[in-house]
């Protein structure tokens, strides 16, 4: 995990973690719609950069939380 941008905005490993997760489940509910509405794909394509991001500073997570994403 990249610890100072972590501790600049005060986020523990936990809740990097937690919005990792909950950008995930947005990214999940666009899955389907995005598909038949391309007017959404620019706000999708927001999530999407946001989790990759996210990803990048939760550093490696436990194996069974990786598949899962």
């Amino acid at each position: 995990m990249d610890h100072s941008v972590a501790k600049t905005f005060d986020f523990n490993d936990d809740e990097l973690k937690l919005l990792l997760v909950a950008v995930r489940q947005m990214r999940r509910t666009f899955a389907e719609p995005r598909k038949r509405d391309p007017g959404i794909e620019a706000y999708a394509a927001l999530y999407d950069a946001l989790f990759e991001k996210l990803h990048g500073l939760t550093g490696p997570l436990p194996d069974q939380v990786e598949e899962a994403l």
